[in-house]
């Protein structure tokens, strides 16, 4: 039977009575009466309706003009909003012109309401920091794909857990919002079907800490709504999410013993120290509080985004990690543009390459705005490390084909003779010196160099709990550089920022063919997580790798007029020489796709690729090519 309780509000439901045999009942209210209070609930709620479609488009138009831009999944929802309440006038007004006299029910009208986004709006205006609505998130990898296939084979499998969706992602994506809606009996009928033993299931103690044996064997864990939650934290916890919050309108604590310890059981047993998970119920400040005016909420939530967010919702711990690219992206030419301590001809080739790149790349981020919209935003304020073995690669490539500016700025984001005994704001003076983009005041400079991890190193912190199972098959397709760099990621829960779209992509390859065979007795307890990797376009190379074909022509320009010789940066006179010089389709950062090869100076390689092998034959040959042939050559491949 139907309760008072269970109606919404301007509906009256008939309270039905009579003899005890079921024959004789009488009802308190008549038709015509329940049909006009249903009506006025329909209107109410078009009202209503219309209403939250009008302050979304609000939230939208402000979204579209911040310089965040859109939130995420905010169209979807404005068109599936609209059409839902198109259907429903369209219902009413065919009821209103029919002589049939049949209109809406009051099963009709709960689920029209039930679709109505006007509840889950009002508690969303007391948010901050909106980034997407309805969003769909994964929990473990797609499929894997056959031996020899790569990326574009595995970008379009399926995910081999069902994804899971969550309402909203707020405070700049460090909280997953999730409204459940389960009342108390359908929850108490769980916890029954389930062989729920009240004695057993806890203690008195204040942890609420049932160990392992609890989650598995209990009725509480295994029920549907448990086993509901208990996925929306693994997929947050497999994208780095730390803040889990439900939203349980229909539950209200202090009224059920089943609701009071399935409450206790959901705080205590489910998350952990890495996903914190907040309850709001029915009559907590969060559903019982009013919500700010429109104008103050629809501003903090546009006005409170991280720009830095991108489509994964994913975002930055305070202490990052860098690989070689994102180093190499700080130091190169060609993000701080030309400035008065290098050599003219230098000035020429800087602005030629960042010109030329706007042409060819309209679609990227400007070579002059990737500093100041991209990394330093990313950088500033916190904590930065590396590697041992990525500095000194890093360095590697410095002392091979970097310029001279390129290298001073190179001596100052790393702990050098350079900047020993410089405080942080001394290096940051001196580097400003060698760039046309300002830096930041919190770019906390030098860089720390960190130890590696090797890959005997990887059942031990599989073993104490610093690394998931999963990472034992992926450390072994990594090459000694990745490894290094991102299992020190993985291990101390920080985030590795790369340019290198090619080695985030193999790591997802890897995680894919893993997944399972690191499984305990089912996916669900693996509780496995990938790395932290935030990757950006960050243009990671040297002004080398994308001088302008007719660089000589540029350099001659300097001289020849007055009879004055012409001034060559010495550092140039290595881009001619036979060892550095590189295909311009060759990355420079060292960072490649597979594990064959690692760029420069990689002691486990005798060559560099097809160029450097056919010199290595000529060579053997007796074939000798100065520094003009091969530069020519190359360019004509080009």
């Amino acid at each position: 039977m139907t309760s008072q309780n269970d109606a919404p509000s301007g509906i009256v439901v008939p309270i039905i009575s009579g003899t005890t045999d079921g024959k004789n009942y009488e009802a308190s209210t008549t038709n015509e009466e329940e049909e006009q209070s249903l009506e006025r609930s329909i209107d109410a709620l078009i009202t209503t309706w219309t209403q939250c479609i009008s302050e979304l488009q609000q939230l939208q138009v402000a979204a579209e003009s911040s310089r965040t831009g859109p939130i995420r999944g905010l169209n979807s929802l404005l068109r599936v909003q609209q059409r839902a309440l198109d259907k429903v006038i369209q219902k009413k007004n065919a009821t209103v012109n029919s002589d049939t006299g049949v209109g809406i029910s009051a099963a009709q009208y709960f689920g029209m309401k039930s679709c109505c986004w006007e509840d889950k709006w009002k508690l969303l205006k007391k948010c901050r920091g909106l980034v997407s609505i309805n969003k769909e998130f994964p929990r473990s990898p797609r499929l894997p794909v056959g031996e020899g296939e790569g990326w574009l084979a595995y970008k379009d499998q399926r995910f081999q857990e069902k994804t899971i969706s969550v309402d909203a992602v707020v405070d700049s994506g460090t909280t997953w919002l999730k409204f459940v809606s389960i009342s108390p009996r359908t929850l108490s009928y769980q916890v029954v079907t389930e062989g729920w033993d009240s004695g057993d299931e806890f203690s008195d103690d204040e942890d609420g800490d049932n160990g392992a044996n609890g989650d598995k064997d209990s009725g509480l864990g295994n029920t549907e709504f448990a086993e509901g939650i208990r996925k929306i934290i693994l997929a947050a916890r497999w994208n780095h999410c730390h803040h889990l919050h439900l939203v349980l309108p229909s539950l209200k604590e202090g009224q059920s013993d089943v609701v009071d310890r399935m409450l206790k059981y959901v705080r205590g047993s489910m998350g952990g120290s890495d996903v914190k998970v907040t309850i709001s119920c029915e009559g907590s400040p969060f559903l019982e509080d009013a919500p700010p005016p429109l104008e103050e909420a629809i501003a903090a939530l546009v006005g409170g985004r991280d720009g830095l967010v991108g489509e994964d919702c994913g975002t930055i711990t305070e202490t990052v990690n860098l690989d070689p690219s994102a180093l190499t992206a700080i130091v190169t030419d060609l993000h701080h543009g030309p400035v008065a301590l290098q050599p003219i001809s230098q000035q020429r080739i800087i602005t030629r390459s960042v010109l030329d790149h706007e042409t060819d790349n309209n679609e990227l981020v400007s070579r002059q705005d990737i500093l100041a919209h991209v990394l330093y935003p990313a950088l500033s304020g916190r904590k930065l490390v590396c590697t041992q073995f990525a500095a000194k690669y890093f360095r590697q490539l410095i002392e091979a084909i970097s310029t001279h500016s390129e290298e001073v700025r190179a001596s100052l984001i790393l702990p050098s003779s350079a900047n020993a005994g410089m405080s942080s704001a001394d290096i940051r003076q001196e580097l400003q010196k060698w760039s046309n983009v300002p830096i930041p005041e919190d770019l906390n400079l030098p860089v720390e160099i960190v130890e590696d991890i090797t890959l005997e190193q990887v059942d031990g912190l599989i073993a104490s709990g610093k690394l998931p199972p999963i990472a034992a098959g992926v450390a072994k397709d990594l090459s000694r550089l990745n490894r290094s760099v991102y299992l020190y990621g993985w291990a101390n829960d920080i985030t590795t920022i790369t340019g290198h779209r090619g080695i985030e992509r193999q790591i997802q390859l890897s995680l894919a063919t893993h997944y399972y065979t690191a499984a305990t007795t089912r996916p669900d307890e693996k509780n496995e997580r990938p790395p932290d990797v935030w990757h950006r376009h960050l243009g990671g190379y040297l002004i080398h790798r994308d001088k302008p074909k007719n660089w000589r022509d540029m350099l001659a320009e300097d001289g020849g007029a007055n009879g004055a010789e012409v001034e060559v940066p010495k550092e140039v006179i290595r881009w001619t020489n036979a060892w550095t010089t590189w295909g311009r389709g060759i990355s420079t950062y060292g960072l490649p796709d597979t594990k064959t090869w690692d760029g420069v100076g990689h002691e486990e390689k005798q060559s560099y690729g097809r160029r450097m092998s056919r010199r290595e034959k000529r060579e053997k040959e007796g074939l000798e090519a100065d520094g003009d042939e091969i530069e020519e050559e190359e360019e004509e491949q080009d």
